[in-house]
């Protein structure tokens, strides 16, 4: 729905960058404490670093496991500089370093941990806790923790068995209001001088079902199709959504090919379906030639792990990502 970029934007705002220390901690592609502990401190010194040498050096003082390295460009034989963290470091004396650096930092702190729920696939054990420990005692730095896994995040939020139970307010994004995208999208084709009208628009954010990321993909792509001073029109729009699933099936297809077949079964079923209430149900399985409630049970917890498959405000299970959903059923139909 957007979260990401409506991080960074609130980042821009004069009333927030002017007051406090800003930091953006993408955990999506780490897999480890290590790689968390290394992102982490990253982020920290590169937003520093643009503030100036000094508040780079009292950072390097205070984390004193990493360390600035230099390189040299092979092409431009030009000096590098990169951050590394020191391969004996003590990861838990690492955190606390950098959590005690915000700690006394001269302005308070904001840290977003970007799709937070990743720190419960890596293989150590009670990294909640570890946060948790450091987290809950700070004084001078707020946190926000976004995730897109819906199902994580919450579990790890609202369960008691949690380390983080109780710990935040919680904030789910809504659609932006169809009204205000179909103006806005209206508005993006006039500055340029092309057209859509505003039945057509509405009907982009209905086939993007209000997804922030789906509306502006489809809408960019028609953009793309339409000549200047020309107008879209529904064949466009067909030939939009027909071009990006083509972009998207090598992804697609990779994808499917580290999925099971049981698993698969039912990926294809709930996509077909649009949205299921009863997974488990008689008719939901028969309808779909599944195997019992049980073996569907272990495919969709795994679908919900892989971020295939999620569970929306109803507790209906959907495959999330809209063009996954229209290539499967499009591969389905032959």
């Amino acid at each position: 729905m957007g979260k990401s970029r409506l991080v960074k934007h609130c980042y821009k705002l004069s009333e927030i960058c002017d007051n406090y220390y800003l930091f953006y901690v993408d955990l999506l592609h780490t897999s480890s404490l290590r790689d968390f502990a290394f992102a982490f401190g990253r982020c920290v010194f590169d937003t520093l670093q643009s503030k100036g040498e000094k508040f780079a050096r009292q950072f390097l003082a205070t984390v004193q496991s990493m360390t600035v390295t230099m390189s040299i460009d092979p092409l431009s034989m030009m000096p590098q500089f990169g951050l590394s963290l020191n391969p004996n470091a003590q990861l838990e004396y690492t955190f606390e370093s950098i959590f005690r650096y915000l700690e006394n930092a001269d302005k308070p702190c904001i840290v977003c941990f970007d799709e937070f729920q990743q720190i419960n696939k890596y293989a150590e054990k009670n990294v909640e806790a570890l946060l948790r420990s450091y987290i809950q005692h700070m004084g001078n730095a707020h946190f926000i923790f976004s995730g897109s896994e819906r199902h994580m995040l919450e579990e790890m939020f609202n369960s008691s068995a949690h380390p983080f139970y109780n710990s935040a307010s919680h904030m789910n994004l809504e659609a932006i209001p169809q009204d205000k995208y179909v103006e806005f999208v209206c508005n993006c084709f006039e500055q340029y001088s092309k057209h859509i009208d505003a039945d057509l628009a509405r009907l982009i954010y209905q086939i993007a079902e209000s997804n922030t990321y789906a509306m502006q993909r489809i809408s960019h792509k028609l953009f793309e199709l339409v000549n200047e001073n020309g107008t879209a029109d529904r064949q466009l729009l067909t030939q939009a959504v027909h071009n990006i699933i083509e972009e998207d099936t090598p992804r697609f297809a990779r994808l499917l090919s580290h999925v099971p077949e049981r698993q698969q079964s039912l990926l294809f079923a709930v996509a077909k379906e649009g949205r299921v209430q009863k997974i488990m149900s008689g008719p939901f399985l028969k309808k779909y030639h599944l195997m019992s409630s049980s073996a569907v049970q272990n495919a969709i917890k795994h679908l919900l792990d892989l971020d295939l498959v999620t569970q929306d405000e109803k507790k209906q299970y959907v495959v999330y990502d809209i063009f996954l959903r229209m290539y499967l059923n499009k591969i389905s139909e032959g």
